[in-house]
């Protein structure tokens, strides 16, 4: 392989962890490969690759504007699927790759696979026919291409089986762990740190996607309930929504802004939780993967998970994680006042957490090497 395009419908590949992952992969042991992103800037300026400055990435946008969630957004996918299919008809040649993010991207591209005969990866990161509410004849042909999708790709990626109700031989599974090499450096960066971590007895990190629908508002109750020498917060990402607004300006809040893979990765060690919400209203936050379970495995950091998320019950299982129902937040706020006034249960959780992962020794990496091993 010596010639990768990543077809996503992003504006660049530092925003999305699994994305940045792959891209940091093949800067470090695919040296010899293009690398192109195919992409959908979505706000102008965005395209620009912050967190992989020293990867060198070309870049074709196919689409702009819409920003992200809203109508426009939504009502824009048709024409991201037109594009891609043109473009891969016309400018990809059968020695190249294709690795499409997304139903929407690699529907089309496996289409003119069909003349072109290159090869298509199909990276389900977010299983399309449950991320939007369709009506129900739109919603059963969508999953009938998926699965024609799936059978028909080169390989078809996804983080986790349970979203699926049908079996392909072209599907593998790669968790959203993280990539060893960045944890080696986060770690070594959090030890050379300046940044003045929070002193308090139970360090809470909250991260990613800081919306409404991510906990937010419990968040922002836990910590109007404790004080800061009790619990503090160490806060990374976008916020964006009141609540993360409001709980980035408190007492007890670090805030440390949209920050890169191995920055992020660098507060795990600061913390003993990593706070994990999905609201259970979207079926697809059921079946949440989240990266951060990964950084946490790798970093021995106990949990916070709401217990309607059915693929947490691994960590849940191992006695690594504190799981309550989403809207219960007395009894979350009862969890963490015992975890605080006990002297080793939160050592406990994080040996339980250390265990599995000495059982479970895969990184990103790993998974990478083996899917590229499929399509060689």
């Amino acid at each position: 392989m010596s010639d990768l395009k990543i077809i996503a419908p992003l504006s660049s590949l530092s925003n999305r962890t699994r994305l940045f992952k792959l891209a940091t992969y093949l800067n470090e042991e695919k040296q010899n490969v293009n690398i192109t992103h195919i992409g959908w800037e979505r706000i102008t300026g965005e395209r620009e690759e912050k967190f992989l400055k020293s990867a060198n990435i070309s870049k074709k946008i196919l689409l702009k504007g819409g920003g992200y969630g809203g109508r426009k957004a939504r009502a824009m996918y048709p024409l991201w699927m037109v594009a891609v299919f043109l473009y891969c008809l016309f400018f990809v040649n059968s020695r190249a790759t294709v690795w499409a993010l997304g139903f929407e991207s690699a529907f089309p591209s496996l289409l003119a696979s069909k003349v072109k005969r290159y090869k298509v990866i199909f990276d389900d990161a977010d299983r399309f026919s449950m991320v939007f509410k369709f009506p129900k004849p739109v919603k059963a042909l969508i999953e009938y291409l998926e699965k024609y999708t799936s059978i028909n790709v080169d390989c078809h990626v996804v983080p986790g089986v349970t979203r699926y109700d049908f079996k392909s031989t072209k599907m593998y599974t790669l968790k959203n762990l993280p990539n060893k090499s960045v944890v080696v450096k986060a770690k070594s960066s959090f030890k050379k740190s300046n940044v003045n971590w929070p002193k308090s007895k139970l360090v809470i990190y909250v991260n990613g996607w800081l919306a409404t629908t991510r906990g937010m508002k419990t968040a922002l109750e836990i910590s109007k309930h404790f004080n800061s020498q009790d619990v503090g917060f160490i806060l990374a990402g976008k916020l964006d929504c009141i609540e993360a607004e409001e709980l980035a300006k408190k007492e007890q809040v670090l805030y440390l802004g949209c920050v890169g893979n191995e920055e992020a990765i660098s507060a795990y060690f600061a913390s003993d939780f990593v706070f994990t919400y999905y609201d259970p209203d979207s079926a697809v936050n059921r079946h949440a993967e989240s990266n951060k379970w990964g950084d946490a495995i790798a970093t021995n950091t106990a949990v916070i998970v709401n217990s309607e998320v059915e693929t947490a019950n691994w960590i849940i299982n191992a006695g690594a994680a504190i799981s309550v129902p989403y809207k219960d937040t007395k009894e979350l706020i009862q969890r963490i006042n015992n975890v605080l006034f006990s002297n080793s249960e939160v050592e406990v959780f994080k040996r339980n957490i250390e265990k599995f992962a000495i059982q479970n020794p895969t990184f990103f990496e790993d998974g990478l090497d083996e899917v590229f091993n499929k399509v060689s």
